[in-house]
């Protein structure tokens, strides 16, 4: 959960350093247990510490190897260090091993290869001394943001852009075919970012940048999808199934204070918390849970509550979301420089996920599991049903066969949605004119992502890009909330060993008809037949009714209502946001703010958080040009 910094000198061995210390002034609010930076041939590294795991306890960075060549800086956690010790000659189990020395000895054994040797959540550089060379790393899943830039002068890196504007004499300017993009929404441009000239490290990528041929990207970890996992039969694949789940959970359990676990209704996060907890009690801890209070439409408490109720060292706590989607915006964009964004799902959702980090923060916990990303690994529904944008779309159209889908959207006549130029319309805000100058069509096209939200994912190459990219969008919003928090979320169905297994595995594991319960989800039900009570294993989710339930929603949707009319007041009077979004559609979806909740509603939601954004971005932008002049002022006298 650290923050991490470096600048590299092009042209010689020297540093500027007010540039540099600016930068770790950008990040103070990233760390809190150490601040520490190292100079020397020609660049500068630093790290911002926060300590989460045991072994962040002995964390010195930057670690400098013990002839002075090499020096590293690193962000996450390294989960394969029992298999690493014996190439290394490290002490897998000993706290006093930081997991910056498994990254530095693996470099100095496997050079700019070494990334595809380590499994965890990381990013990392190494600065090489010798060959001038600067190496840049992030895992395909789980860590944070790594943004770089590349001037004539210098090539400098950071956990968030901020960092990099401070060194001064970078524009800090929007990527506005980034910004259509995720208005549409579909996939970035490759290592691109939200602002001009900032480069957004992959995952899964790694960056190597020199004096001779500057900054080179490519991919270290590419998984082979077109060979299946055979196994004897349907018990193997479940008995492999729960040996590697129990080793991924396992590994993330580790932090130097107690465990918590987002417990919904659902499959995915239920799973890891009754895989998280028997792991616990053999270790004489508890297992901290939240679950929502009744909101909009499902009641999760009963099913996480009997979920507990099978557990006895798991501690269920109902959290109630307060205020307002729009409320404390700022604060969020202070520590991502970014837009709140989830693929897919209402941004009213940020309110629930701040109460319950506040919660988690108030306690001392430090680490909090989810299940997030779930529905494209260990409960991939089958035949083409992964997480896609059916549940905004609503009605028949998802879930028809693909060949009915691609017959209808050849119609010219047919719904805007399914129309061969403007697809995106019912789904975003976007002002049409924008969208038409920033060509998201053709390039949307050109990059094999044309109706992205309603694309069938039919094989495991679909479910691994879509995989990649909802990640990348909740890495984004993770490492905003563990700088606000201080509170690590991991996602055990995104790591990289889960990742590998389930998108390995023959279709029919995830389709198989069994006890009942459908062709739907089957492996990971299966698989917890013996850990999850049988209410979760059918998915009865029960709709939020009751009087409570009714005053609180009418206050809300009122409250919800004045407030999204104030917003759009505002942002018809800023130049950027009039110009980007649909401005008369979204006050015509704020005059019906009562009607049920569909994906009208996460439309509004959307345009208001970019709009959010977009003014915050004017006003901070106002604000660091006249920081930038007070601190000239001082420099000079």
């Amino acid at each position: 959960m650290s923050a991490i910094f470096g600048l590299m000198n092009v042209n010689g061995d020297g540093l500027p350093d007010r540039g540099f210390l600016r930068m770790r002034s950008a990040l103070a609010a990233h760390g809190g247990d150490g601040s520490s930076t190292w100079t020397g041939g020609g660049a500068g590294l630093g790290q911002e510490l926060k300590r989460v795991t045991p072994e962040d306890l002995a964390e010195r960075q930057p670690l400098v190897s013990r002839d002075g060549l090499r020096a590293v800086v690193s962000d996450g956690r390294i989960d394969n260090r029992l298999e690493l010790s014996g190439e290394l000659g490290l002490p897998w189990e000993s706290p006093r091993v930081p997991d910056s020395t498994f990254i530095l000895a693996a470099y100095e054994r496997w050079g700019t290869d070494c990334a595809s040797y380590l499994i965890g959540s990381f990013c990392f550089a190494v600065w090489d001394v010798q060959r001038k060379r600067l190496l840049l790393a992030r895992s395909p899943f789980g860590a944070k943001p790594l943004f770089y830039h590349q001037a004539p002068e210098f090539v400098a890196f950071a956990t968030a852009p901020r960092a990099i504007f401070a060194i001064g004499g970078v524009s800090r300017k929007l990527n506005l075919q980034n910004l259509a993009d995720l208005l549409i929404p579909v996939p970035a441009e490759p290592d691109a970012s939200l602002y001009c000239g900032i480069q957004s490290l992959e995952p899964g990528h790694v960056v190597t940048a020199d004096r001779r041929l500057g900054c080179r990207g490519r991919a270290f970890w590419e998984p082979e999808l077109r060979h299946e996992l055979r196994l004897g039969g349907d018990e193997e694949y479940v008995a492999a199934f729960t040996e590697l789940f129990d080793r991924v959970v396992e590994d993330q359990l580790r932090s130097v204070t107690p465990v918590a676990a987002v417990l919904s209704g659902g499959l995915d996060s239920a799973s890891v918390a009754a895989t998280a907890a028997p792991l616990l009690a053999k270790r004489g801890e508890r297992l901290a849970a939240f679950t929502g209070a009744p909101e909009w439409l499902i009641d999760e408490a009963p099913l996480a509550g009997a979920v507990a109720a099978l557990h006895e060292n798991l501690d269920l706590s109902v959290v109630r979301a307060q205020g307002l989607f729009l409320d404390g915006l700022d604060r969020y964009f202070d520590a991502s420089d970014l837009p709140y964004d989830l693929p897919y799902e209402g941004t009213a959702n940020r309110v629930w996920q701040e109460r319950v980090l506040a919660e988690a923060q108030r306690r001392g916990i430090a680490v909090l599991l989810t299940g997030t990303c779930g529905k494209l690994t260990v409960s991939w529904q089958g035949n083409g049903r992964g997480r896609s944008a059916a549940p905004m779309l609503g009605g028949l159209f998802p879930r028809l066969p693909r060949a009915v889908k691609l017959a209808i959207t050849r119609r010219r006549d047919s719904d805007p949605l399914l129309t061969s130029e403007d697809w995106w319309s019912p789904l975003s805000p976007i002002h049409p004119e924008f969208a038409r100058e920033q060509r998201v069509a053709e390039r949307s096209r050109a990059r094999a992502c044309d109706r992205w939200p309603v694309a069938a994912i039919d094989t495991p190459a679909d479910r691994l890009r879509r995989l990649m990219h909802d990640g990348q969008h909740v890495n984004v919003v993770n490492g905003a909330y563990a700088a606000m928090y201080g509170v690590d979320v991991r996602d055990p169905t995104a790591d990289v060993r889960i990742a590998e297994f389930c998108l390995s595995l023959p279709a029919e594991q995830y389709s198989r008809r069994d006890s009942g319960r459908g062709g739907s989800r089957s492996l990971i039900r299966r698989a917890m037949t013996d850990r999850l009570p049988l209410e979760t294993l059918a998915g009865t989710r029960r709709r939020a009714v009751g009087p409570v339930d009714t005053v609180d929603r009418a206050e809300r949707l009122s409250g919800a209502c004045a407030a999204a009319h104030e917003e759009l007041r505002l942002l018809n009077r800023n130049e950027t946001a009039r110009a980007v979004l649909d401005l008369p559609r979204l006050r015509n979806l704020a005059d019906h703010f009562d009607a049920p909740y569909d994906g009208s509603r996460r439309v509004l939601e959307r345009g208001l958080m970019m709009g959010r954004f977009l003014r915050w971005f004017d006003g901070s932008r106002s604000l660091h040009g006249h920081a930038f002049w007070l601190l000239l002022f001082w420099l000079v006298s």
